[in-house]
């Protein structure tokens, strides 16, 4: 990590490099980029949507130019609509950090292979979290994901239960972790 630097991108500025953001996911999630969720005009979809969200910050890790991964998220808006597709019911608990402006959502974590093993992501991480005002955090995981599962909940996070965000989208894992911020 000691020749990688951090940068925190606001929605404008992930907005405006959106491509090589998207050429990173390519990469990182190359072997699950199946269906129509996952192509990469889903996943810019997906963005122009996010970096318009209240609250949206980017942190990317860099060797010099070139991306060698980032984490994004953003508050959930107090309607709860984030929690549309949950199985089951959210919890009290939850519903009530939602409903006064108390959650962030990541959206994505993803590190380029070349690049994995050497703790980046957990750098990532931490970053982007350490300076939310939010009191709980929450993150979706495709349960077949093992590496990314045993990482968050060594991590630190639990699981709430499971979710289907979008109708073309594969059922995850909804996780959540206390802020202490």
């Amino acid at each position: 990590m000691t020749d990688l630097s951090l940068s925190r991108l606001d929605g404008r500025a992930a907005d405006e490099r959106r491509e090589v953001l998207a050429d990173v996911y390519e990469e990182a999630y190359a072997e699950r980029l199946d269906g129509a969720f996952r192509s990469r005009p889903a996943f810019l979809d997906r963005l122009s949507a996010y970096v318009q969200r209240p609250g949206f910050e980017l942190v990317s890790a860099m060797d010099g130019r070139e991306f060698v991964g980032y984490i994004f998220g953003f508050g959930i808006a107090p309607s709860g609509t984030w929690w549309g597709g949950f199985r089951g019911e959210v919890p009290q608990e939850v519903r009530a950090q939602t409903q006064q402006g108390q959650v962030f959502a990541i959206s994505e974590l993803m590190v380029r292979p070349a690049w994995r093993r050497r703790g980046i992501a957990r750098h990532l991480h931490d970053s982007l979290l350490e300076r939310r005002r939010e009191s709980l955090a929450t993150i979706l995981v495709d349960p077949a994901n093992t590496p990314a599962r045993t990482a968050y909940y060594s991590w630190g996070w639990e699981k709430l239960g499971d979710i289907q965000p979008f109708e073309n989208s594969p059922i995850f894992e909804s996780l959540a972790k206390r802020l202490s911020n």
